[in-house]
């Protein structure tokens, strides 16, 4: 009668141990050393994309400062404009035509700097989406990069058969 709950504790342990060991086996994608040459080339293809990211990233980044300077010009030169408008616009109130004319053509330059500072600064908020955007693909990446790593080094565990 000693020999039942032996052999059912010895089941447990053989089942604990197959549903412990298929448990990690599934959530690795390569488990052989004949796998090795698509791990390498899934590795390869990650480093690249990578790569050409971060190419990607310092290209946006470089675009910020130049969005920055654009933005900041715009939003001067647009601002000048304004006043300068404004100023026209008290001097036509005189009743001369000419002065009249000069207000109107201030009046519309300075809607157009407004609108081109306006476009500067979404040209800025666009690029750092871009550039929060490529970070986040860089950083998946390389968490992918970091799986294929342990799953290599459970590769490199395996027992060889000489």
């Amino acid at each position: 009668m000693i020999q039942a709950p032996k052999m059912f504790m010895h089941i447990i342990i053989v089942c604990a141990f197959i549903f412990t060991y298929s448990l990690t086996a599934q959530a690795q994608k390569y488990r052989t050393a004949a796998d090795t040459l698509k791990l390498n080339k899934e590795y390869s293809d990650l480093s690249l994309d990578i790569a050409k990211l971060n190419i990607k990233l310092v290209k946006s980044q470089d675009k910020t400062t130049g969005y920055l300077s654009n933005s900041r010009s715009t939003a001067q030169h647009a601002s000048n404009s304004a006043q300068q408008s404004k100023t026209d616009a008290s001097t036509a109130t005189n009743g001369n035509l000419d002065d009249a004319k000069t207000a109107m053509k201030q009046a519309k330059k300075a809607n157009n700097q407004a609108v081109d500072a306006k476009n500067a600064k979404d040209d800025e908020k666009d690029n750092l989406k871009v550039i929060k955007e490529l970070r986040e693909k860089i950083s998946d990446k390389q968490q992918q990069l970091a799986e294929l790593d342990k799953e290599r080094a459970a590769i490199n565990s395996l027992p060889t058969i000489h």
